[in-house]
């Protein structure tokens, strides 16, 4: 039996006088190189160490014993990180997170060091069709009968935050890893439920799960893959810009602002470190459908206003600064702000306008944000919906053309 090649997925460290979640170390870096006290230098790829929580060590170089390269953005050999994962926890929270690599045999093995709530994966091999995966054992295999040769394996979680994560073990192979191909292309898609893939395989009427949420056929994966480019999804069901989804009672959890800055899903705020090796050409913002938002209902299934109608000026104006807030990060990115199919000019009344008040106000944002800023229409969907009433797929589809063609006239790709 020939003996596996095992690739560890690394963790990322701190050094003594950065601050917390602050970099320590890294090609070209010339700061610090130790944390403040509480935190200790965790190597996350070649480019990047970070300060994280734990006792004074310093671990700016690749693990010894590994026998792969750290995951990276350029196609260096080994695995590497798709999506927004922290490498000190290897936790696929986010929509969209997983490990892409290429090997030469005839096998691989994705280990899974323990599992949250409940999930779904689109296991990927040779670009065919996914393999869906909703229950977890201690890993994942792929397919017997490959041909000895080289392969590409990509895992990307279909579900979000709130049903659960996959914290992720070691993978091994019967034969080698070799440098795999990397887009060069980056994009971030930030967003709601919309953006998540809620009820994307459901047919309207139907119950949200983790199984019927499809991130990887949502609009911006869809959108990333036509253009060739790597993305991220930060995204979570219910929350908004300036205000979350209205309910019965006052919601006091994060907006996505908030969230943004997170690592992992469930990550501190501001724990990101904005790495080197992750720096997006466009930004997609899909928020807005919540915040517009008011009807609630009550016990007996009547509708009543929980909240005001929403100030189109304060979702203008929030747009803008959270905008502007990733740009102080990405300067050189191209932002899109994308309308939302669930909203109408007929619901939840004519007066309202909900439709034509949110292309108004995005439009109003993408004039104060300026040069590299645009507005992507969404038209108000049609009657084949998901459960509750999101975008099929058929409906990302069609906006994930729209958006493509936007971001290459805009980028000239």
């Amino acid at each position: 039996m020939k003996p596996s090649v095992v690739a560890g997925l690394f963790a990322s460290g701190a050094a003594a006088q950065s601050g917390a979640w602050g970099q320590c170390g890294g090609i070209g870096y010339t700061g610090p190189t130790s944390c403040v006290s509480g935190y200790r230098c965790v190597y996350v790829n070649d480019w990047y160490s970070q300060c994280q929580p734990g006792a004074a060590t310093t671990t700016t170089s690749p693990p010894a014993s590994s026998t792969s390269t750290p995951p990276t953005s350029t196609g260096t050999a080994g695995v590497r990180y798709v999506g927004r994962v922290n490498p000190s926890t290897k936790e696929l929270s986010w929509p969209g997170t997983g490990i892409s690599f290429t090997f030469t045999g005839t096998s691989a093995t994705i280990g899974i060091a323990s599992v949250s709530g409940t999930n779904s994966v689109d296991l990927v091999v040779d670009d065919g069709d996914p393999i869906v995966i909703t229950s977890f054992g201690s890993s994942i295999t792929t397919p017997a009968g490959l041909s000895q040769g080289t392969h590409t394996v990509t895992l990307r979680k279909r579900s979000e935050a709130l049903y659960g994560s996959i914290f992720l073990g070691s993978v091994t192979t019967d034969g080698a890893f070799v440098a795999g191909t990397v887009p060069t292309r980056q994009i971030e898609i930030i967003g709601d439920s919309i953006t998540v893939g809620y009820g994307l395989d459901g047919t309207n009427p139907c119950t949200n799960n983790a199984t019927v949420e499809d991130n990887p056929k949502t609009y911006g994966a869809l959108a990333a893959a036509a253009l060739g480019a790597d993305y991220n999804v930060i995204a979570w069901s219910g929350k908004g810009v300036v205000r979350n989804v209205a309910t019965g009672s006052p919601d006091t959890s994060p907006l996505m602002p908030e969230l943004y800055t997170r690592y992992g899903a469930n990550d501190p705020d501001n724990s990101y470190p904005y790495p080197p090796t992750w720096s997006p050409d466009a930004v997609v913002i899909n928020l807005g459908t919540n915040d517009f938002s008011y009807i609630a209902w009550d016990a007996s299934g009547n509708a009543y206003a929980a909240r005001p109608p929403l100030n189109a000026t304060t979702y203008t104006d929030g747009m803008v600064a959270f905008a502007q807030s990733i740009r102080a990060h990405y300067p050189a990115a191209h932002v899109f702000l994308v309308g939302s199919p669930m909203l109408s000019d007929s619901y939840p009344t004519a007066a309202d306008a909900q439709k034509t008040t949110q292309t108004n106000a995005l439009k109003s944002a993408v004039a104060q944000l300026g040069a590299n800023a645009h507005f992507v229409d969404w038209p108000t969907q049609g009657s084949d919906v998901g459960c509750d009433y999101h975008p099929n797929a058929a409906t990302h589809a069609a906006e994930a053309a729209v958006l493509a063609d936007a971001i290459r006239s805009a980028l000239g790709w």
